[in-house]
């Protein structure tokens, strides 16, 4: 017995998708790569401040385990004002600079000379690592919102005030360097050059949206970093 398929129900197996069919789903899809992209920039914003954080206190952890390890000096700079197309005007940067020969324990003012770009020398990273508050979707900065405010550290960082950066100069163009040695230690260093007499220090990161702050505090003769959140 001859089966005999019907033209019309094979026609339409055959059809495929319509014009309209195919305008409706590149539509369906443009919608919801469109929510994609806003809920990815809004993940973005509220992780500004924690990312940001998270690379500064890590850019220090790192200079003091290379400083003991390598048995050489590693300096974090830092530009509280800074952005990429100069010192002042911007949301902050800080540079980490490997100093093999101890040049700049000796002339730290040097320091401020160098460019704000990852540069080597002689075959060896010099500027070895930059960055850029402002890469971190604009939305923070170098500051506290709780300026010369006490009680917000623990020990054994009591005494010490909140401070944007407490060993930098209070120049338009903001500066001040972390020394990190073989030792254990750190030592720090205003934009002027010159050595600060307080052995502990405190720096902050501000989030550009709500009040919500990252501070930090150093400890000159251990080298030991506390990071606290504030909101």
């Amino acid at each position: 017995m001859m089966n005999h398929a019907n033209p019309a129900r094979h026609e339409r197996r055959e059809r495929g998708f319509t014009l309209i069919e195919v305008l409706i789903v590149l539509a369906i899809l443009g919608v919801l790569t469109g929510l994609a992209v806003v809920a990815f920039d809004a993940v973005g914003r509220r992780g500004a401040l924690q990312n940001a954080a998270f690379d500064f206190q890590g850019a220090m952890m790192s200079a003091r385990t290379r400083a003991v390890s390598r048995g050489y000096p590693v300096w974090v700079v830092l530009y509280p004002t800074a952005n990429r197309k100069g010192l002042t005007g911007g949301l902050g940067a800080f540079s980490v600079v490997e100093d093999y020969d101890s040049v700049y324990v000796r002339t730290p003012i040097n320091l401020f000379s160098l460019k704000l770009q990852k540069s080597v020398v002689g075959g060896k990273d010099l500027v070895s690592a930059v960055y850029f508050l402002e890469d971190y979707n604009k939305k923070v900065r170098f500051e506290t919102l709780t300026p010369g405010r006490e009680g917000l550290f623990s020990a054994p960082f009591q005494t010490l005030k909140a401070q944007t950066c407490s060993f930098c100069s209070v120049a338009a163009a903001q500066a001040g360097a972390i020394g990190f040695f073989p030792d254990g230690s750190a030592r720090f260093v205003s934009g002027e050059g010159d050595y600060a007499s307080a052995t502990n220090h405190s720096m902050a990161l501000r989030s550009l949206e709500g009040r919500k702050q990252q501070l930090f505090a150093i400890s000159g003769p251990s080298g030991y970093m506390a990071a606290y959140s504030v909101y």
